[in-house]
C-alpha cells in the first residue's frame, strides 16, 4: 500500500509538473505574442497608427521623401496694438503626468533656425535616416531672400507628449522672428516687445527651461547684427539665464564650429563646459532628401555623407534634449520686473516733457510780466501769448488705462482683460506713474495725448486765477510770489519723475545680463 500511494503522489506531481510545463509554455507563447505585436506597432510610422495628428504635404518637392505635417490646433492672439501679434499652436492634448519643458529659439534672420527646429520635432517622433518619411512642423520658403526672414510672427508651438515620443516630456517651442531683416531696428523693437509679452501667465509660459541661439557654425567672428541679436535677447533676462543659453551650430560638419572661438572672442555669456561654450552640431541640409536605392547599393559618397550628417543631427538632438531635461528651470519674474520698470520708465517721459515744457511757459510769462512792469504799476490790463498744453483724446485699437483725475494714459496698450491686476498698478492698487488708486483709472478706447494750443491772455486772468485759489484778493507782488511757488512746484515735480527714471534705469542694469541696445 505504501508503495503504491508513492507511486500515486508521484503520479500526481508529474501531472502537475507537466500542467504547469503546459501553462508556462502558453504564457511564454502569449507574452511572446504581446512583446511582437508591441514590436510591430512600434515598426508602423504614426502618421499610420495616430493618423488624426498628421497630414501628408501634397506638395513635396520632387525627389524628396513624403512629408507629414503636424496637426495643430491654433489660437491667435492679436495685441492691442494691430501691429504686434502672437500665434500659440498646440499638437496633441495636454499631458498632465509629463512635465513641460519650455525652449525659446532664437536667431539671425538666416541661420537655418526654422530647419532646424524641424529637424528636432524628427528626433522627437523617432525618425531614422532609413525611415522613408519625415515629419514637418513649419513650413519652410526656401524662394525667400536671406534678407527676409522666415517667421513674422512669434510664435508658440506646444508639443503635447504621447508614448511615442524619444524624449520624456513635453517641449514647448517659442519660435521668434529673425532678427535683422530690411526690416530695421524699429521693427526689431517691435519684435523684441512681442515675445516678452508671450510670459504673459495668460499665455501659459511661465518659465524658461533653454534660450537656443543658432548661429552659422562657419562663422569666424560674430557680426555687428549678432552681437545685436544677443544683446537684445539677454537684455531681457536676469543673471541667471547664463547657464540656460545653449548654443546650436547650423551647417556643421565633423570638425569644430569656428563659431565656438568667435563666441569666446565676443565673451558671449552662455553655459559653457571645460571653458568652452556648450554646443550642438547641425547640418540638416539632408533632411527631407530621398537617396536613390542605387546608390544605397552602391555606397554612393553623396549617400554615405548624407547619411553620416543625419545621424550627426540625431546625436546632437538627443544631447540636446539630455541637456534641456536635467537643466534648471528659471522663473520668469525678471520679466514681469522689467515690464513692470518699462511701463513706468515709458510713462515717466511724457510727464516730464510735460512739466518741463510748463515750467518754461511759466519763466516766459515771469519774464514777460517784468517787461511790463510799468503797466503794471500802473494798474494798467495788458495783453499777451500762452502756450498751453491741452489734453485730447485719440481713439486706438485696443485698451488704455487713463487716470480722469491727472487726465493722462497710464499703460497702454493693456492686455489684461481685468485691468485692476495690470502691471502699473502696485499690489496696494496704487497706480506707479500717478500714485492714485486704481479707482481713479478706467479702461477705455482712447488714449490721453496734450497738444499745444496758444490762447491770448491778459495780466488780470493769472491774477483771478491766484485769488481764486487764495481766497482773497492779491497784490501784484503776490501775483509774482505765487508765479514763483508754481514754477518750484513744477521743478519739484519734474526732479522727481527724473529721479524716479532714473532709479528704473539703474534697476534695469542690475537685473539684466546685458544692456538692452534697443533702449
Amino acid at each position: 500500500r505504501t508503495l503504491r500511494e508513492s507511486s500515486s503522489d508521484s503520479e500526481s506531481a508529474k501531472q502537475r509538473k507537466m500542467a504547469s510545463g503546459s501553462n508556462q509554455r502558453k504564457n511564454d507563447v502569449k507574452h511572446t505574442e504581446i512583446v511582437a505585436s508591441h514590436k510591430e506597432h512600434k515598426s508602423v510610422p504614426l502618421f499610420k497608427c495616430r493618423k488624426s495628428m498628421f497630414e501628408e504635404n501634397k506638395d513635396a518637392a520632387k525627389g524628396d521623401l513624403p512629408v507629414y505635417e503636424l496637426k495643430l490646433t491654433e489660437e491667435n492672439i492679436i495685441h492691442g496694438d494691430s501691429k504686434r501679434k502672437y500665434k500659440k499652436m498646440q499638437f496633441g492634448d495636454e499631458n498632465p503626468h509629463k512635465v513641460n519643458k519650455v525652449m525659446m529659439m532664437v536667431g539671425e534672420t538666416g541661420s537655418g533656425k526654422t530647419t532646424l527646429i524641424n529637424a528636432l520635432i524628427n528626433y522627437i517622433l523617432g525618425v531614422k535616416w532609413e525611415d522613408e518619411y519625415r515629419y514637418r512642423l513649419i513650413k519652410e520658403n526656401t524662394g525667400r531672400s536671406e534678407s527676409l526672414s522666415q517667421t513674422s510672427l512669434v510664435t508658440i508651438y506646444q508639443i503635447n507628449h504621447i508614448e511615442e515620443f524619444t524624449i520624456p516630456y513635453s517641449i514647448t517651442i517659442i519660435d521668434t522672428p529673425g532678427f535683422g531683416d530690411t526690416g530695421g531696428i524699429e521693427q526689431d523693437k517691435e519684435k523684441k516687445e512681442t515675445f516678452q509679452d508671450c510670459f504673459k501667465s495668460n499665455w501659459g509660459v511661465n518659465s524658461i527651461d533653454a534660450i537656443c541661439f543658432v548661429v552659422k557654425a562657419t562663422a569666424n567672428r560674430l557680426t555687428t547684427m549678432q552681437k545685436y541679436v544677443f544683446d537684445s535677447i539677454l537684455s531681457m533676462f536676469g543673471k541667471d539665464i547664463m547657464n540656460n543659453i545653449l548654443i546650436c551650430a547650423t551647417f556643421a560638419d565633423h570638425r569644430k564650429p569656428n563659431v565656438i572661438q568667435a563666441l569666446l572672442d565676443a565673451k558671449v555669456p552662455c553655459a559653457k563646459k571645460g571653458g568652452i561654450p556648450l554646443y550642438f552640431k547641425f547640418s540638416n541640409c539632408a533632411l527631407y532628401t530621398k537617396i536613390s536605392d542605387e546608390a544605397e547599393k552602391d555606397d554612393d559618397d553623396d549617400s554615405s555623407l548624407a547619411n553620416t550628417i543625419y545621424k550627426m543631427g540625431r546625436s546632437s538632438s538627443r544631447k540636446l534634449f539630455n541637456t534641456i531635461r536635467d537643466i534648471k528651470s528659471l522663473t520668469t519674474e525678471v520679466l514681469k520686473e522689467r515690464k513692470v520698470l518699462d511701463i513706468t520708465l515709458e510713462g515717466l517721459q511724457p510727464q516730464i516733457q510735460e512739466v518741463t515744457y510748463k515750467k518754461h511757459e511759466l519763466a516766459r510769462v515771469e519774464k514777460l510780466k517784468e517787461q511790463h512792469e510799468e503797466d503794471i504799476n500802473k494798474n494798467r490790463n495788458f495783453e499777451y501769448e500762452e502756450k498751453q498744453a491741452k489734453t485730447g483724446r485719440k481713439y486706438v485699437d485696443g485698451n488704455a488705462i487713463n487716470c480722469h483725475k491727472c487726465e493722462f494714459t497710464c499703460h497702454y496698450p493693456c492686455l489684461v482683460p481685468a485691468y485692476p491686476m495690470c502691471e502699473v498698478f502696485t499690489r496696494g492698487r496704487e497706480c506707479k506713474l500717478c500714485g492714485l488708486r486704481v479707482g481713479s483709472h478706467y479702461c477705455e478706447d482712447h488714449i490721453c495725448r496734450n497738444e499745444v494750443v496758444t490762447k491770448k491772455k491778459t495780466y488780470n486772468d493769472p491774477k483771478e486765477k491766484y485769488e481764486k485759489t487764495c481766497n482773497e484778493k492779491l497784490t501784484d507782488q503776490t501775483v509774482f510770489e505765487n508765479l514763483s511757488e508754481e514754477m518750484s512746484y513744477l521743478q519739484d515735480k519734474a526732479t522727481k519723475h527724473i529721479e524716479k527714471a532714473a532709479n528704473c534705469l539703474r534697476r534695469l542694469k542690475e537685473i539684466s545680463l546685458k544692456p538692452d541696445p534697443l533702449f
